[in-house]
């Protein structure tokens, strides 16, 4: 299994790598879904609005895509890119901390990768009642700013 963490473009933010990691091994296991690999990529607001737009035909701003590689059938290849302005923006609308903001996200991503959705009002109810339970993993402080 590979995991990995890019961030080129915010180096004063610092990601704890083995922290993250363990919340994709607790999710994965609670979910009984094995995965091979996954990418979490930091990008900024306009990058995602372009993923948006080309792979979704959507054009406004988001703080996560989630994309699922694997061939059907065997374990999760995945990639999560996240816009760190988007989550600096809702941690300070929901008056929550940078680092909790980011583990929601994370999850929300890893949810989608086990084949979670969140298009219709019963499904994004049942996402988020997940991501609550998910939030719940005691892990401290996983972004840091320097």
């Amino acid at each position: 299994m590979s995991f990995e963490i890019i961030n080129q473009k915010f180096i004063n933010y610092q990601l704890n790598e083995s922290k993250i990691l363990k919340i994709v091994d607790t999710i994965f296991r609670n979910e009984k879904i094995l995965f091979e690999k996954i990418n979490i990529i930091l990008e900024d607001d306009e990058y995602l609005r372009s993923l948006k737009k080309q792979y979704f035909n959507q054009n406004f701003y988001t703080d996560v895509i989630t994309f699922n590689l694997e061939d059907s059938g065997h374990p999760i290849d995945g990639e999560i890119y996240i816009s760190l302005p988007r989550l600096i923006d809702n941690a300070n609308e929901y008056n929550s901390n940078l680092s909790d903001e980011f583990k929601r996200i994370i999850i929300h991503g890893l949810l989608h990768l086990a084949g979670y959705d969140d298009q219709t009002s019963s499904d994004k109810k049942h996402m988020t009642d997940l991501e609550n339970q998910y939030i719940n993993i005691n892990l401290g402080i996983i972004i840091t700013y320097e």
